[in-house]
C-alpha cells in the first residue's frame, strides 16, 4: 500500500518548518508528501524548496492564488496530484510524533477512516518550541517540556501523547471517534466516493465536519487512533462561530447527500 501525506498551510512558515522537522524523523516515511498551500507568500515557497532538497521523499508544493479561505479547494487539488492508496492529513501547525505515519500505516486496512487526536500545546510552551527540540525528539519523552507544561496547567491532553501498543490503546479507547481535520487518514477510494472536500466552504471552517457527515452517510466505519499517531498542536486563538455559521452547520447536518456538488471532480486553475 502506498501512503500520501497532505499538510495544509497558509502563511505560517515557522510552524510549517517544525512540521517538516517532525516529518524528517518518521520511523516509516510516507511515499510522498504534499503541502496544500492556500496562497502563502514567497517565504513559505522558499522554505518548502529547502526541505525538498533535504527529505528523502518527494515533497510537492501545491499552491493557488490567495483569494481568502479556500482550504478545501487546495486540499482537493493535492489529492488529485497524489498517487497514494491511503491519504493521511495533517494541519500545518501540528508537529507529528516520529511514529505518526507508521501508526496510520499499521492501522490502514483499505476500508476504515482512522481518527487521531492531538496534544494541545499551551500558549506558554508554543513560542519556546525550537527546531532542535523537535529534531532531538524532546517532545516525545515521558518527562519532557510538554509534560512540565501540562503539569503547570499550560498544555492540555498530554496523556494522549503517551504512545501505547495497538492492543492497550484499543482497550482504553474502544469507541469510534469523529473525524478531526488536524489528524486523520482514509482510503483514497473513500475520499473519492464522497467527492472530497466541499469547495463551497470558504469562510465557515466546518469543511472537516461536512466531510465527516458524508463519509458516515456513505457507510464508512471509523477506527480510533488515540495514544497512537500522536501529534502536537501549536497554540493559536480559537475561532469563534457566528449564528449564521451555526445555521449553515445545522443545515448540513439535516442534509442527506453523500457527494458534494463542488469537490474533487471540479476544475482547478492556480491563478484563479
Amino acid at each position: 500500500m502506498k501512503f500520501s501525506v497532505i499538510v495544509c498551510t497558509y502563511n505560517a512558515p515557522r510552524q510549517l518548518d517544525l512540521v517538516f522537522c517532525g516529518m524528517s524523523r518518521q520511523t516509516r516515511p510516507p511515499d510522498e508528501l504534499f503541502v496544500a498551500d492556500d496562497g502563502s507568500s514567497a517565504e513559505t515557497r522558499d522554505l518548502i524548496a529547502s526541505w525538498q532538497e533535504r527529505l528523502n521523499i518527494p515533497v510537492n508544493h501545491v499552491w493557488h492564488v490567495d483569494r481568502g479561505y479556500r482550504k478545501p479547494r487546495i486540499v482537493n487539488e493535492s489529492v488529485r496530484r497524489s498517487s497514494g492508496d491511503h491519504l493521511i492529513f495533517l494541519d500545518g501547525d501540528t508537529i507529528p510524533h516520529s511514529s505518526w505515519v507508521e501508526d496510520h500505516a499499521l492501522a490502514a486496512d483499505g476500508r476504515q477512516v482512522l481518527c487521531g487526536r492531538r496534544v494541545k500545546l499551551g500558549p506558554g510552551i508554543t513560542p519556546r518550541i525550537t527546531r532542535d527540540w523537535v529534531l532531538a525528539g524532546r517532545l516525545e519523552s515521558l518527562w519532557s517540556p510538554v509534560s512540565l507544561s501540562w503539569l503547570r496547567g499550560d498544555s492540555k491532553r498530554y496523556l494522549l501523547g503517551i504512545r501505547l501498543p495497538p492492543g492497550p490503546a484499543r482497550i482504553f479507547h474502544p469507541r469510534a471517534r469523529k473525524l478531526m481535520g488536524v489528524n486523520f487518514s482514509l482510503p483514497r477510494a473513500a475520499f473519492e466516493a464522497v467527492n472530497g472536500y466541499d469547495e463551497s466552504y470558504t469562510t465557515t471552517w466546518r469543511e472537516d465536519y461536512d466531510l465527516d457527515l458524508r463519509l458516515q452517510r456513505a457507510g464508512y466505519s471509523y477506527y480510533p487512533l488515540l495514544n497512537r499517531a500522536i501529534v502536537y498542536h501549536l497554540n493559536h486563538p480559537e475561532r469563534q462561530f457566528s449564528p449564521e455559521i451555526e445555521a449553515i452547520h445545522a443545515q448540513h447536518e439535516r442534509a442527506s447527500n453523500i457527494r458534494c456538488a463542488i469537490g474533487l471532480d471540479s476544475p482547478f486553475d492556480p491563478n484563479n
